[in-house]
């Protein structure tokens, strides 16, 4: 072997370690990304459940579903008066508009259903008629408030 072949071994031994040790090095920087963009991810997700539970506490929202659960529940919905209406109004509309955003996948499913679960139901359950009459009215929709069942049967096979 000559001299020119020995170096040029030697030349194609190092690129092919220096080209080993880069593809290590990217390999590890995709891995530092790939778990950079899952904790975002994460991040972003428990920031909506957050986002989610603030508007289920707020005080408005807790009114009217105290109002649901505890009044409405023990009157037909012919005998509400407009005040009690506006408040059941409100639990749908609130409910409706956060099963939306779960179906949309902006915040797990699971840990809203696992929390207000037992008021989902009951809820859906007292206004029930009151949903069927507002989707009965000139104009509605058949589908007017349909999230809230959406969430109603998520929240029944928790």
């Amino acid at each position: 072997m000559t001299e020119y072949e020995k170096w040029n071994l030697v030349l194609q031994a190092v690129v092919a370690i220096t080209a080993f040790a880069t593809l290590a090095f990217l390999y590890r920087q995709v891995r530092v990304m790939v778990d950079q963009i899952v904790a975002t991810q994460d991040a972003s997700k428990a920031q909506s459940v957050m986002a989610i539970v603030t508007f289920l506490q707020s005080s408005e929202a807790r009114t009217s579903r105290e109002c649901v659960r505890s009044i409405l529940s023990t009157r037909h919905h012919s005998e509400w008066t407009d005040d009690e209406k506006r408040h059941a109004a409100a639990v749908c509309a609130n409910y409706d508009v956060v099963a939306s955003l779960l179906k949309a996948g902006l915040a797990p499913t699971g840990v809203i259903v696992a929390n207000w679960g037992p008021s989902i139901i009951h809820c859906h359950q007292v206004l029930s008629p009151y949903i069927s009459a507002m989707r009965s009215g000139s104009g509605a929709q058949s589908s007017y408030w349909s999230n809230f069942d959406w969430l109603r049967a998520q929240a029944g096979t928790q």
